[in-house]
């Protein structure tokens, strides 16, 4: 009997044990479940506080460009103006001026030009003004409804195809205001005149058979009144510019335009202008004669009457100036 209640105190136990265990093991298992899950929650609930923030932030973004209608890559390109030296249709009108030029007398327009890889860009920086210009052929019109289509703005049947900055410089323009006076061709290649622009006064041909003229002196730009002077290009270049092409087993010539060229202009009758921001007084050589002429007597005076020698400042002084006198009067009659 007592070995009986020995064996069943210690089955008693061991089922004890058992349950203990078990739940030891359970509630460890819960405990650790639990401990592992709690982060996983909070990584959730910050990943998605994350994305609205970020969400937020694009929203934001979107908010500070609205209004602004964004531009197309073919509406860039087709808005997009290429400069006189870099559009094509410029570049070869004036790589023709030149030749022609050199053909018609024998030497470059210009000294920059001589040995330059780039004519066109050379031309366009040249301390010398050109332009090209031509009259309104019916091509260059069009029936278009566009305002802007090529007209002539002075009734005179003048486009200007080309100018340079020394050819801006003189109409009053800077070099980033050429649109203002060249009429470039469009993508369909109709010319187009900006709005508001400088009109001269060039004729856009040559009579008879002269090919090219030197010396050329003609008022370009009328004033508008009292403040507001003429301006006027002297001892200019004017030389037609031709191109020639094989049509139908024949050579056909073809005028592109006449081109001017100029190193000096007239602001009025007194100003004397030259490309680089140059002004100058002009000065009549009968005036200078006559100031020659007055500044000898003087020294003369100075001597005869006065009593003063060569070697006195006062002497020194007036020979100095009748000499400066004496070498501008050279120089304008050279």
């Amino acid at each position: 009997q007592c070995g009986m209640f020995l064996l069943i105190g210690i089955l008693i136990c061991s089922n004890n044990l058992s349950t203990t265990s078990a739940a030891f093991t359970t509630s460890q298992y819960s405990r650790t479940t639990t401990t592992t899950a709690i982060p996983h929650i909070q990584q959730k609930e910050q990943l998605d506080h994350t994305f609205v923030l970020h969400a937020k932030k694009k929203k934001g973004g979107k908010g500070k460009s609205k209004g602004q209608k964004k531009q197309s890559g073919f509406e860039w390109a087709t808005s997009f103006q290429l400069k006189p030296f870099e559009a094509k249709a410029t570049r070869e009108l004036a790589s023709t001026a030149c030749a022609s030029f050199e053909g018609r007398t024998g030497k470059p327009l210009a000294e920059e030009l001589q040995g330059s890889s780039d004519i066109p860009k050379s031309l366009w920086n040249a301390p010398v003004a050109c332009v090209v210009v031509s009259s309104i052929q019916k091509d260059d019109a069009t029936d278009a409804e566009d305002e802007n289509d090529v007209q002539d703005p002075n009734d005179n049947g003048l486009v200007i195809k080309y100018a340079n900055v020394a050819a801006l410089e003189t109409v009053g323009l800077k070099p980033d205001q050429w649109e203002r006076f060249i009429a470039m061709p469009d993508q369909t290649g109709i010319l187009k005149v900006p709005e508001n622009p400088v009109v001269i006064d060039l004729p856009s041909d040559m009579k008879g058979d002269k090919k090219y003229v030197g010396g050329y002196t003609k008022k370009i730009i009328r004033g508008a009144g009292e403040g507001d002077d003429d301006t006027s290009i002297v001892n200019a270049h004017r030389w037609s510019i031709e191109k020639s092409s094989l049509l139908g087993g024949k050579f056909v010539t073809e005028v592109l335009g006449v081109a001017y060229a100029w190193d000096e202009w007239l602001i009025g009758e007194d100003v004397v202008c030259r490309p680089g921001g140059v002004r100058e007084e002009r000065l009549d050589p009968e005036d200078i004669e006559e100031r020659v002429q007055t500044q000898a007597a003087a020294i003369r005076e100075l001597k005869e009457v006065q009593g003063f020698g060569n070697k006195d400042p006062e002497v020194i002084d007036a020979v100095e100036e009748l000499k400066r006198l004496k070498t501008l009067l050279e120089d304008i009659k050279a």
